[in-house]
Parts: structure tokens; C-alpha cells; sequence
């Protein structure tokens, strides 16, 4: 018998006949060759099928509502007009909500990704509101909330915490953390925080759900990428990430530009931010600068992720 039919033989001993009523995955584990159940797709309202049906009607809606309202043109008048504003409401809550509870899902089907770096053992029941979940969305948004006096200086520090959520403790945390912690920032330490201070109310929780949204979807491509990586080199698959985090996390917020602003306005801004040397501080623009803060904000989860871990893990 060769290995590929002892593994399957194995696998057919670890979950038998559940496979037929529900989805499982295993990990081989690489010492004594033997398969680990690391996620079981509990049955429940919400399951893949719907998430991604529910991301692909947001995503068409908020597509059709962009051609139809055109925020490039003239008709929906200055900067931050109403119209912009629920544009803007629009691709939060119709795209990015459904985007966000999607890889949030995702994520929490994998119990050694939930539970504690160090502490996962065959069988464990995690929850994604567990005591050690609850203290790191406290951590995270406490950091971030703080993290909006970096803003008033122009640089990305949020994106250095939020990043470093990511890859210490995933989709859940930093989807939530950034949540409280932005709310806080824009209301008591940075008002005017990317919604200018016309629409600083009415944006609120648009631009909030909107990033949060991003953050759930990088926690699980770190994970899936980085941490689960086996024996593949980890400086390659830490760039993967960084690139993969990047373009929707640059992505999102460079739709905003153009949704929020006249054409006029958006195309000086984004030359601003995105193009002109010495536009921003530190010479380099805005978000050149958020590119090198969430890979460093990753290296630090990381690091803290192997030293929570203590080198231990309990699935072996």
C-alpha cells in the first residue's frame, strides 16, 4: 500500500461516514503522518454557498448603483454631497458587510486558527466571542483608537496595529477591534478622520464597516497563507499576503476617493496620496507609507503570535 492510500485510509478512519452530511478538512501532520480534523463545517443558517451569494448580490448592487448614480460626472454635484454619502452607505453596507461576514466565517471554521497560538488540541470547541477574543478586540481596538493621532500627522499607524491583528489573531478580532477603535478615534480623537468634516456623522460607520470589512478578509489570507504555510519558505508566502492585503485594502479606499469627490477633486487626491514624491510626509506619499506599515504591523503579530506560542503546539 503506497502513502497516498494509507492517507486516504486514515482519512476514512478520522471521520468515517460524517463526511457524506458535512464538509471536513484535515491537516497531515508532518511527524507521525497521520490526518488532524481541523475544520468541520457546522450546519447553521449561514454557510459558504449563502456567504458568497449574499457578497456577489452586494458586489452587483453596489456595481449597478455606481454606473447608474456616476459619481465621476457632474449629476451628483460638489464633494461629500448627500448623494456621495449614500453611495458611500451603499457599498458599506450592501458590498463590504456581506464581504466581511464571509471571510469571518470562513475563518471561524478553523478551530486551531481560533483557538490561542500554542494551546490547540485535537477535539477543541472554540467560539468566536471567547474569553481570549473578547480581551484581543479590547487590546486591538484600544491600539487603533489611539493610533488616529497618526493621522492627524498623515501617516498610516492604524494600518500597522490593524496589520499586526491580522497576524496575531485573524479575521474576527481585527474585524471587531477596528470597529470599536475607529468608532472612538473618529469621534473623540479625530473627527475629521478621512470624512471630512462636513459628512462626519453621516459616514461614520460606512468608512468603519468598510475598513473592518478589509481587515476580516486579510486575517484570513495571513492565516491561510503564512501560518498555515507547512514547509513552504515563509518570506515568500509573507510577500503573497502583503500583496493579496494590499490590493483590496488600497483598493477599498481608493473607490472612496472617487465616490466622495468630483472628478477634479479625486484625481488631485489620489496624486496626492497615491503618485507625487514629497506630497506626503516623510517624502513619500500616504499610501506607499501604509504599505511598508502593514508589513511591518504583520512581522510584529508575528513575532507575537511565536512567542504567545512558546514554541508549543498541542495538536502534535
Amino acid at each position: 500500500m503506497n502513502f497516498s492510500q494509507t492517507c486516504e485510509n486514515q482519512k476514512k478512519e478520522v471521520y468515517g461516514k460524517r463526511y457524506i452530511k458535512k464538509r471536513t478538512v484535515l491537516k497531515l501532520n508532518q511527524k507521525d503522518k497521520k490526518w488532524r480534523v481541523i475544520m468541520s463545517e457546522k450546519k447553521g443558517w449561514y454557510n459558504e454557498k449563502l456567504g458568497m451569494v449574499l457578497f456577489l448580490v452586494g458586489l452587483a448592487i453596489f456595481v449597478l448603483a455606481f454606473l447608474v448614480m456616476n459619481p465621476l460626472g457632474k449629476g451628483m454635484g460638489p464633494s461629500e454631497s448627500g448623494s456621495r454619502v449614500l453611495l458611500l452607505n451603499i457599498m458599506a453596507f450592501v458590498f463590504c458587510a456581506p464581504w466581511g461576514a464571509y471571510w469571518m466565517w470562513k475563518f471561524a471554521q478553523r478551530a486551531d486558527w481560533m483557538a490561542m497560538p500554542g494551546r490547540f488540541i485535537k477535539g477543541m470547541k472554540t467560539k468566536p466571542f471567547s474569553p481570549y477574543a473578547l480581551v484581543g478586540m479590547a487590546i486591538i481596538g484600544a491600539l487603533f483608537a489611539a493610533a488616529g493621532f497618526g493621522d492627524l500627522g498623515g501617516l498610516d499607524v492604524q494600518a500597522m496595529v490593524i496589520s499586526a491583528s491580522a497576524s496575531l489573531f485573524g479575521s474576527i478580532v481585527s474585524f471587531f477591534g477596528l470597529f470599536v477603535g475607529q468608532i472612538i478615534a473618529r469621534i473623540f480623537i479625530n473627527p475629521v478622520w478621512s470624512g471630512g468634516s462636513s459628512t462626519a456623522v453621516s459616514t461614520l460607520v460606512a468608512y468603519t464597516l468598510i475598513d473592518a470589512s478589509i481587515w476580516a478578509y486579510a486575517g484570513f489570507i495571513y492565516f491561510k497563507y503564512v501560518v498555515d504555510r507547512g514547509d513552504k519558505p515563509f518570506w515568500g508566502r509573507f510577500v503573497v499576503a502583503v500583496l493579496l492585503t494590499e490590493v483590496v485594502h488600497q483598493g477599498w479606499w481608493f473607490t472612496t476617493y472617487w465616490i466622495m469627490n468630483t472628478r477634479e477633486a479625486a484625481i488631485t487626491n489620489v496624486a496626492a496620496d497615491w503618485v507625487v514624491l514629497g506630497a506626503g510626509n516623510l517624502f513619500f506619499p500616504y499610501w506607499w507609507l501604509s504599505f511598508l506599515f502593514v508589513g511591518v504591523g504583520y512581522l510584529a503579530g508575528e513575532a507575537a503570535r511565536r512567542v504567545v506560542a512558546g514554541g508549543r503546539s498541542k495538536e502534535e
